[in-house]
């Protein structure tokens, strides 16, 4: 399969890339904000072992996710900056291919053994009741794949860019009951960038190094304390005949300590 390389902008992932793995730290959960209104002043929040989070996948997978840290700022003209560390543990494989079972890591938006992720939201049109943003993801993901021959290490990084649209929309509220219900949709152009020896291991070189794509988050949010998402994604890249020319979704069920 010729390699193609998109120079311009695989630097700046691979930038990012270096950054997160400096701080030994795959797209974080929404946070949704209605806050119509300019606020007084900017806020900085830490939180620690926030979310469990159950997922499923296309590809046969059952998986569990821990929301280990976030730091999260929010300035007084709206723009969010949020980053976050996970970490994923597969508790079901329901196929028999390694290298299907590796993809999984790297098509789970929130996936990977470690992962750390950036989030910015800007915002374009801000009401009571909804709001859209320019949606900013980015992050690194340390992905163990298979046991390889000669002791040879087993894992890799894949470094990641999405770009596209947020529109978030509160559907009900009780303030009686302190109870609401909320939607968010997100369309996205991806970006994937790995070494072209982890494509050559677990991927059967059927992946270029440089992978584009696009993908689609729906969810609901039910008092800010359960999330329901449906994500589905697919690289463009690769090789039509192969394993990984596929549309992949996910339903992933996370809730609030």
């Amino acid at each position: 399969m010729q390699k193609k390389y998109f120079h311009f902008l695989n630097f700046p992932i691979y930038i990012v890339g270096i950054f997160l793995c400096s701080q030994l730290t795959n797209a974080q959960l929404l946070e949704l904000d209605f806050t119509s209104e300019k606020r007084e002043e900017s806020s900085f929040r830490i939180h620690l072992i926030r979310f469990g989070i159950v997922g499923a996948s296309s590809l046969k997978h059952l998986d569990l996710t821990a929301e280990v840290l976030k730091f999260r700022y929010d300035t007084k003209n709206g723009l969010y900056w949020g980053f976050t560390v996970f970490g994923t543990q597969t508790i079901w494989r329901g196929n028999k291919i390694d290298a299907l079972n590796t993809f999984d890591f790297l098509m789970n938006p929130i996936g990977g053994t470690v992962h750390g992720n950036l989030l910015t939201r800007i915002p374009l049109k801000r009401y009571k009741t909804k709001n859209s943003n320019i949606g900013l993801s980015m992050g690194t993901k340390w992905i163990q794949g298979p046991p390889l021959a000669n002791f040879k290490s087993n894992s890799f990084f894949d470094h990641y860019l999405r770009l596209g649209w947020i529109h978030q929309r509160l559907l009900a509220e009780d303030p009686l009951t302190n109870s609401s219900l909320s939607f968010w949709t997100f369309p996205h152009l991806q970006f994937h960038q790995s070494s072209a020896e982890s494509r050559k291991l677990y991927f059967n070189d059927q992946i270029d190094p440089f992978a584009p794509g696009y993908g689609i988050e729906l969810g609901i949010e039910y008092n800010t304390q359960l999330k329901v998402t449906l994500h589905g994604q697919q690289l463009l890249n690769t090789d039509p005949q192969g394993d990984f020319n596929r549309f992949i979704t996910r339903l992933i069920v996370a809730y609030r300590f």
